[in-house]
C-alpha cells in the first residue's frame, strides 16, 4: 500500500471516531458552539504542533488563507448542523451516511477543477458508494 493511500486510511479512523465523539456530544447534550470551541483549539494546537516538530515556519499565500477561512467556516456549519441533529435525536446510522453524501460534492469539484479522469471504473466504485450510504441511512 502506498503513502498516500495508508495516510487516507488513517484519516478514515480518525475522520470516523472524530465524528462519533459529535454524536456523543449531541446525545449529552452539550453546547455545540462550546464543544466546537473546544474542538478547534485543539485542532490548532495539533497544527501549531505539527510546525514545531517539522521546524517549518507558518507560510500562506493569502489566496490560500482565504480557503482555509471558508474551508473553517463550511466546517464549523457541518460540525454545529451533525451535533444539533444528534441532540434532537439523530440517529447516527442515519445521520453519518447522509452527512457523507458530501463526498459526491468532493469528487465533482475534482473533475471540474483539477480535471481529474472520470473512468468507468471510478464511476461504479462511486455510484456504490453512494448507493451503499443510502441502503445505510434506511
Amino acid at each position: 500500500m502506498n503513502t498516500s493511500i495508508s495516510l487516507a486510511v488513517l484519516s478514515l479512523f480518525a475522520f470516523g471516531i472524530g465524528s462519533f465523539l459529535w454524536q456523543v456530544a449531541g446525545a449529552n447534550q452539550a453546547y455545540a458552539p462550546s464543544y466546537m470551541i473546544v474542538e478547534g483549539l485543539t485542532f490548532a494546537a495539533v497544527g501549531l504542533a505539527i510546525h514545531v516538530i517539522n521546524k517549518h515556519g507558518f507560510s500562506l499565500s493569502y489566496r490560500m488563507i482565504g480557503y482555509g477561512a471558508l474551508g473553517g467556516v463550511l466546517a464549523g456549519v457541518a460540525v454545529y448542523a451533525l451535533i444539533m441533529a444528534f441532540s434532537m435525536g439523530g440517529a447516527g446510522s442515519i445521520m453519518f451516511p447522509v452527512s457523507r453524501l458530501g463526498m459526491v460534492v468532493s469528487v465533482i469539484l475534482a473533475v471540474l477543477i483539477y480535471r481529474e479522469p472520470v473512468t468507468v471504473t471510478k464511476l461504479i466504485g462511486l455510484g456504490l458508494g453512494v448507493s451503499s450510504i443510502i441502503v445505510l441511512s434506511r
